[in-house]
């Protein structure tokens, strides 16, 4: 995993930075789920990297930002057609990415359900096995309550 030092990005008031700070952060966003994307890929467990706290860091900026620019987005964002260009390709990379992540969030969750059932069959197969367990009563059988006679469990 990436040690990920926390950035602090900081809403601009004016246009000209506007379209600029967006474009950052949606860069930023970007790669961070592409890095996740990655960990995902080599079987990192989801949510267990800075990665994803860097990722809900940045979608809290981005919505914050943008927010803030909503009403005006516009007419800000029309100052600078590259820069604006360059945000849309930045946006449909994000898209993509976050479509890629949520497949693979997606497939590491039924891993993960997949293995707690492995568990629990494991664990119900053992106590048919040994008689032990709850009845369907909601007992519990005679033997699972008794400790091992002749066990001297004050020695």
């Amino acid at each position: 995993m990436h040690p990920i030092a926390p950035t602090e990005y900081v809403v601009p008031r004016h246009a000209p930075d506007v379209a600029a700070s967006l474009l950052e952060v949606v860069t930023d966003l970007a790669d961070a789920i592409a890095e996740e994307n990655a960990l995902l890929s080599a079987g990192y467990p989801a949510g267990q990297s800075e990665v994803s706290e860097r990722k809900i860091d940045l979608s809290d900026t981005y919505a914050d930002l943008w927010d803030e620019v909503a009403a005006d987005a516009d007419r800000l964002l029309a100052g600078d057609p590259a820069t604006v260009r360059a945000l849309m390709d930045s946006v449909v990379r994000l898209r993509a990415l976050a479509a890629e992540n949520a497949a693979r969030l997606e497939a590491a969750m039924e891993a993960s359900r997949q293995r707690v059932q492995a568990v629990l069959d494991a664990l119900d197969g053992d106590s048919r096995a040994s008689g032990a367990g709850y009845r369907s009563d909601g007992g519990v059988p005679l033997a699972a309550r008794l400790s091992c006679l002749g066990t001297d469990y004050h020695a």
